[in-house]
């Protein structure tokens, strides 16, 4: 009989373990690995942080998981303890806004670069109207960057995206954008440059491809030259 109960007792706690590894594996999927930084931040706080970080722990989820996290706490900071997805979860609610403003800016957009689903436009055009063909398509990336949305199970998992600091949370969101924004329109104006340069200089095909990548996706350019006429290769020969 008491073989049968260490037996059992034994079988339970792997199956416990395989558990919470598969309860942690979703949750890093869902926000695309952004709750191993989270964890990392966490396990590097000043002891005055964590005291204060903890009894919030405590006043939200009950004095007996405060004692377990203050009893775990070097255990998951020495690795011999794996935190599970309950307690990762949780922390993605309550530590990002006890954050620096900075710290909690670079997680929200690394949420959202990880669920941005991207996209490949193809244009085919000529010389001379290359450039207008490209505003559509450009608009159109555009749109789809500032229409983007966090998905709502990371809203419901991390409340603090959505509930208890609503304003600074769309203030983060807004400068998310505004940097992506800086950065498309400078890197668009270069390769503009560089596909206008291939158009002008080429001499041994009479197609161009030229690839715009972007934030938000990227633009496949094909450039239909003209034919050249005898005259032109003649004078190309005899350069």
């Amino acid at each position: 009989m008491n073989y049968r109960r260490r037996k059992s007792y034994r079988s339970a706690a792997p199956a416990a373990a395989i558990r919470h590894m598969a309860e942690r594996s979703e949750l890093s999927r869902r926000f695309g690995g952004i709750d191993r930084e989270v964890e990392k931040i966490f396990l590097q706080l000043a002891p005055s942080e964590l005291d204060r970080l903890l009894s919030r722990y405590g006043q939200e989820h009950g004095q007996k998981a405060e004692v377990y996290a203050r009893d775990t706490y070097e255990k998951w900071k020495s690795g011999s303890v794996k935190m599970s997805g309950q307690t990762a979860g949780r922390l993605l609610d309550l530590l990002p806004p006890l954050l620096a403003p900075s710290i909690r800016f670079d997680l929200v957009r690394k949420f959202r670069e990880r669920h941005f689903s991207k996209r490949t436009i193809r244009i085919q055009s000529t010389p001379q109207t290359w450039r207008t063909d490209l505003v559509k398509p450009i608009q159109e990336l555009v749109a789809a960057s500032s229409g983007f949305a966090l998905p709502a199970d990371l809203l419901d998992t991390a409340k603090w995206l959505a509930d208890g600091d609503v304003a600074a949370a769309q203030r983060l969101l807004a400068a998310a954008e505004q940097e992506e924004a800086a950065v498309r329109v400078a890197y668009i104006d270069a390769e503009l440059r560089r596909v206008e340069a291939l158009i002008q200089n080429i001499d041994t095909t009479r197609q161009v491809t030229h690839t715009l990548k972007l934030p938000q996706g990227e633009i496949i350019l094909r450039v239909e030259l003209p034919a050249r006429t005898l005259l032109q290769r003649l004078t190309g020969w005899m350069r």
